[in-house]
């Protein structure tokens, strides 16, 4: 599931990003004489379009930012996208009891994973590499695996296969061919170390969207946040709007991407079940509001694999700090009709947008930092 950002009253997480408007100046209402020049950026990350928004003192800046930013979230695809076949997770060693010493951004999504995958008994996996490559395999020929081909990725696949060690650096896998696939975290590390580039290039106010991940600095100036509408595309959803900085916000769904292949007549997602190697069924959509893009992304698809973890917040709170979801179940295809069950952590609610609201707000109140991100250049 992915999202639309539209710079006007209101912003929409759904199944695109449409972004309204070009640069423009705005003078912040608590200084009149202060003027911000809002400068907009698109490229092409991880087959996805990259989009910043950033308010600066003048455009050149802003577009410095923004190019470091770019090539930082390049350097994050170089290293962990699977579709490369150089790229440092391609070219892991395919044969067991080979260690490999591991470096820079792959390392840290493999630390980032291993905690994930710890806290939630595996719901999060990126050792599912053989199975998603024969799915993908699958979803382009029309045609459902066969039941043996199924198992044959199974036994290839899984977490329990790698041993990480985290403070060596190296890696190595107890069988052969075992493959990563980091696509349930790539993308949320991507856009916040872009946003930390940005911040570091001295903008703070600033957005970073990719695929369905948001992240964002401070409030544009004379706001309180950034306001993001969280809509699910499960039939009677309504949503609901967010007022938020210094956060992180995910969203793991069916709605764009799924599996157009017979093997149900439930709708088949494209997020594989740890626990049976093959696609999710039903109509759903996880959304996770943290700290830092990496875990809200892998928490998302955790909790899109196993919905029971929203029940565990305080046990997954203790191992992965503060986070908040929103889950929605639609209907099943194949009976009856009926509303959508909803089900949010306690303190989702703090971060719903109102009239009166005083001030945006994050998980656990995070102070502003470099770590912390949040959603859509319309402020409340």
């Amino acid at each position: 599931m992915r999202c639309v950002v539209a710079i006007a009253p209101a912003a929409v997480l759904c199944c695109s990003l449409v972004w309204l408007g070009c640069t423009r100046q705005r003078t912040a209402p608590a200084s009149p004489a202060a003027t911000v020049v809002q400068a907009r950026f698109t490229q092409l990350v991880m087959a996805s379009p990259m989009r910043i928004t950033i308010d600066a003192q003048d455009a050149g800046h802003a577009r410095a930012a923004a190019s470091a930013a770019f090539a930082r979230a390049v350097e994050v695809e170089n290293a962990l996208s699977d579709w490369q076949p150089n790229s440092a997770v391609s070219r892991l060693p395919l044969t067991a009891d080979e260690p490999m010493v591991v470096t820079g951004d792959l390392a840290t999504a493999l630390d980032r994973s291993s905690e994930v995958q710890k806290a939630t008994d595996g719901a999060f996996d990126p050792a599912l590499g053989a199975l998603t490559r024969l799915w993908r395999e699958a979803r382009a020929a029309g045609t459902p695996p066969t039941e043996a081909s199924i198992a044959q990725a199974r036994a290839r696949s899984g977490w329990s296969h790698v041993r990480w060690n985290g403070a060596a650096r190296t890696i190595a896998f107890d069988c052969d061919g075992v493959r990563l696939d980091l696509g349930g975290i790539g993308k949320g590390l991507a856009m916040t170390e872009a946003l930390m580039t940005i911040e570091r290039q001295g903008c703070l106010i600033a957005l970073v969207s990719l695929d369905g991940d948001i992240a964002c600095g401070a409030a544009p100036l004379g706001r309180t946040g950034w306001r993001v509408r969280v809509d699910s595309g499960v039939d009677g959803d309504a949503g609901c709007m967010l007022c938020i900085a210094h956060c992180a916000v995910s969203t793991s769904g069916d709605r764009e991407q799924s599996m157009d292949v017979s093997v149900s007549d439930e709708h088949i997602t494209h997020i594989i079940d740890p626990a049976t190697g093959s696609p999710k069924l039903g109509r759903f959509s996880v959304t996770v509001v943290a700290p830092h893009g990496a875990i809200a992304d892998a928490l998302a698809t955790a909790v899109a694999a196993r919905p029971s973890l929203i029940e565990r917040v305080d046990e997954l709170r203790s191992a992965l700090g503060p986070f908040e979801a929103r889950l929605v179940t639609g209907s099943s295809d194949s009976g009856e009709r009926s509303a959508p069950r909803i089900t949010a952590t306690s303190g989702w609610q703090a971060l719903v947008a109102t009239d009166d609201q005083a001030s945006a707000r994050s998980p656990a109140a995070a102070p502003p930092s470099a770590d912390h991100a949040g959603t859509d250049p319309s402020g409340h």
